[in-house]
């Protein structure tokens, strides 16, 4: 019988035997690095009758999206954990129970003050470790924001709750940073303290856990060809992997070609990539950069540990393609202050002499995008049906459409519509965006 692979296994495993052994612990990894893939997955039947075989115990593992809750305050912190507990004490027999936490809920819910809140959470909680019979974890997935925003008033009386039932109630946190710097704190407050023994980071897939989660998706014409080059090109970043996998599966039947080169210029792969850039510090940037455009100078080994800890550095190299080229690109970025037109494939921001223009539609940005990768060399018909609207629609895209849609983006990108500097047109030949403006 072939061994079922399960992704973040091992991890998986780890915060069980953490929890089981009456120990907090957090997560900490990057924008869809698959923590919460990890925190869902805790909750299941499955880590449950895992947890039991590990302590001999039973024990309620509780998932509390952070992001459900109303607000960001310690009132809305306490009524999406009573909640989230509401929801699984729902399948229990011990009604009792369960009205009595209701009314718990129901008062956090209306309370008018700060206090009532915090008081009726305090007496759920109670209640719960002294009669639930189980153990109980509470799994807070995406707790940057509103732990950023608790004060120090409820971090206490989150710690004396864990201090007074050591024995049956546990924390696990998910972040993309470690819980003192998401506070901008040299020392762990008191609350922090619980998880600096066991703080776990986030992994990159192996292989077989990239075909696994693949698998789960059921995405259409994914071949094993391409298959095999998501998972190269993401380097086991689970966002990256499945933005790259949704690509190659919208493919026409049939297709061929270079799957690097189709997803350098689709906006998924790259929205990824921005999204763990604007989560690094100017110093992580930096240390990237250096990595990506001279590698023979090397940098620190304490910050080579640091970035292999963020997920973005594997033996001792970026560890996507995707990724490493995206870097390359903001380490090599025009300055936008000279004078031309500058489109920042990443943000897909465009500026002009230094000014940024207005959004441009998919088609008018996907017309510059081909223009500004040939600059200063005519782009003719038949190359920008083929970029902008794809090749099917060459026997329906007719030149005025063509020049409708230059017009458009002329008027956009150029001062002077009628007398334009940059995107010029040569008659009966195509079109060309200049890299200076037009001599008169």
């Amino acid at each position: 019988m072939p061994k079922v692979v399960i992704p973040f296994s091992g991890l998986k495993q780890d915060l069980i035997a953490t929890a089981g052994s009456g120990e907090c612990a957090s997560i900490v990894g990057l924008s869809n690095s698959g923590k919460s893939i990890v925190m869902r997955s805790l909750a299941s039947p499955q880590a449950r009758e895992l947890y039991g075989e590990h302590t001999g115990r039973a024990g309620m593992l509780i998932y509390v999206d952070c992001n459900r809750a109303v607000s960001i305050s310690a009132q809305a912190f306490y009524e999406v954990i009573l909640r989230s507990l509401l929801e699984e004490l729902s399948k229990l027999k011990d009604h009792r129970l369960l009205e009595e936490i209701r009314r718990y809920h129901q008062v956090v819910t209306e309370a008018e003050n700060a206090f009532e809140a915090s008081l009726s959470f305090n007496l759920a909680l109670s209640d719960l470790c002294e009669r639930l019979g189980q153990d109980l974890c509470l799994l807070l997935d995406e707790f940057d924001e509103i732990y950023a925003a608790l004060d120090e008033r409820t971090l206490l009386n989150l710690r004396a709750l864990r201090d007074r039932f050591a024995d049956r109630l546990v924390f696990i946190t998910a972040t993309i940073r470690k819980l003192p710097e998401i506070r901008n704190v040299q020392v762990e407050d008191e609350f922090a303290e619980l998880f600096s023994r066991f703080t776990f980071h986030m992994p990159l897939l192996d292989a077989d856990e990239s075909k696994a989660l693949l698998k789960e998706l059921k995405l259409p014409r994914l071949t094993k060809e391409l298959t095999q080059a998501a998972i190269q090109l993401s380097g086991g970043h689970p966002g990256l992997l499945v933005a790259v996998a949704q690509i190659f599966a919208s493919s026409p039947a049939g297709w061929t070609g270079d799957p690097r080169e189709w997803v350098r210029t689709e906006p998924l792969p790259r929205a990824e990539c921005l999204k763990l850039w604007n989560q690094m510090t100017p110093e992580e940037h930096a240390a990237l950069i250096t990595l990506a455009l001279e590698q023979e100078a090397g940098i620190p080994s304490q910050q080579l540990r640091h970035l292999q800890d963020l997920g973005v550095v594997h033996e001792r190299e970026l560890f996507s393609p995707i990724f490493a080229e995206f870097v390359r690109r903001k380490g090599r970025a025009p300055d936008t202050e000279t004078r031309g037109v500058f489109l920042d494939a990443d943000s897909g921001d465009v500026w002009v002499d230094g000014i940024r223009v207005p959004v441009l539609t998919d088609l008018e940005y996907r017309l510059l995008e081909l223009l500004h990768e040939r600059r200063d060399k005519l782009t003719d018909k038949f190359q920008i049906v083929t970029a902008v609207w794809g090749e099917e629609y060459l026997g329906d895209v007719d030149d005025a459409r063509v020049e409708k849609l230059i017009s458009r983006l002329r008027a956009k990108i150029e001062p002077d519509p009628s007398n334009p500097r940059y995107l010029i047109t040569r008659r009966g030949r195509g079109y060309k965006l200049l890299s200076h403006p037009k001599v008169e």
